[in-house]
């Protein structure tokens, strides 16, 4: 009897090894989710705009956390014995486990979070920071960049004790930008996509701004909506 245990033992120990070693050798190829990324992109746009529009913030709350009370676990049976697996069920279940990991990693890529705290705070900041510009995008003093910032497109429009003032505000402005596009790459786990997640934004900044705001084309030609 303890031979038998002892072989079947080994057996499970062989396969675990064996399921480790093709999950391994499994290659996960994870591109950058150029759709999803625009999307979130012209979601968060339409409500920077809005919300510049308006003049007032709506700040979002987190969502309270749910509590549940834990299940009861039910007494272990006198008679309940642990059902043996052969090894070929054991090579099954593990070698379906590692493909469902690699699944799941596939299919988180195919979508964007930005319900992160971070993500939630650095959009809230931006929106603050819209509302103390939208004059000055609505005069045409700034304007979007081709690169998804700010610039100042005719300092003539804004009086000259104001000027000082501008830059600060659009260098705040661009500041809170880039860590609104680094916050979201860090929520879903590639920082390296903030590069690109900014790329989808500045497409975003420029095909949804209200008529009669300036935007720079990527030649550094300005434009007007």
């Amino acid at each position: 009897m303890n031979a038998y245990r002892f072989r079947h033992g080994l057996r499970v120990l062989l396969l675990l090894g064996l399921s480790l070693t093709l999950a391994a050798c499994v290659t996960v190829n994870i591109y950058f989710p150029a759709a999803a990324a625009q999307k979130l992109a012209d979601q968060v746009v339409d409500q920077v705009y809005h919300a510049a529009q308006q003049g007032r913030v709506d700040i979002q709350a987190e969502p309270e956390a749910k509590t549940t009370a834990p299940a009861a676990s039910a007494a272990p049976s006198a008679w309940h014995r642990p059902q043996e697996l052969h090894p070929s069920q054991i090579l099954g279940y593990l070698t379906n486990a590692a493909f469902r990991s690699v699944s799941s990693t596939a299919q988180a890529a195919a979508n964007l979070d930005a319900s992160s705290p971070a993500v939630i705070a650095a959009k809230t900041n931006v929106e603050n920071q819209a509302t103390k510009l939208g004059s000055y995008f609505a005069s045409g003093a700034i304007g979007y960049t081709s690169n998804g910032l700010v610039a100042i497109h005719d300092a003539a429009a804004v009086p000259l004790a104001q000027r000082g003032a501008l830059a600060g505000l659009v260098a705040g402005y661009n500041a809170a930008l880039q860590n609104l596009y680094a916050q979201i790459a860090d929520a879903n786990g590639h920082p390296e996509w903030a590069g690109q997640i900014q790329e989808s934004f500045a497409r975003a900044w420029i095909a949804k701004a209200p008529a009669g705001y300036w935007y720079q084309s990527p030649s550094g030609q300005w434009q007007r909506k």
